[in-house]
């Protein structure tokens, strides 16, 4: 096996597999502490009781949908999002900003402008 894939499965095994774990097991915990409480009456922890489970399913889906897309999906998404902000300033730029700015410059070059 390269080192590159022995570093991928370690560096998944650390970002992805150990806060699955942890997560479900706190849901299970949680679930089960606000199941106790609705049986005794607290008629808020009916709510919880759904939630908690609800949580719990958002992560494996979380988990799948990293899993599936191992090349950084959600991070090529977002760089692309963030070239298509940063293709030219110039078109982007406020116009009232670069007369302030314009403005600004001119009493800095001027001490004696207003």
């Amino acid at each position: 096996m390269s080192e590159v894939r022995r570093r991928s499965r370690r560096r998944d095994f650390w970002q992805l597999d150990v806060p699955l774990v942890l997560a479900l097991a706190m849901c299970a915990t949680f679930t089960v502490i606000e199941v106790m409480r609705a049986a005794e009456g607290v008629w808020r922890a009916w709510i919880y009781m759904f939630e908690w489970p609800m949580i719990g399913a958002f992560c494996i889906w979380m988990y799948v949908r990293f899993k599936r897309e191992p090349g950084g999906g959600f991070a090529r998404q977002w760089r692309e999002r963030a070239a298509r902000y940063a293709q030219d300033p110039a078109e982007q730029a406020d116009p009232d900003l670069q007369a302030w700015q314009a403005y600004q410059r001119r009493v800095q070059d001027e001490p004696d402008a207003p």
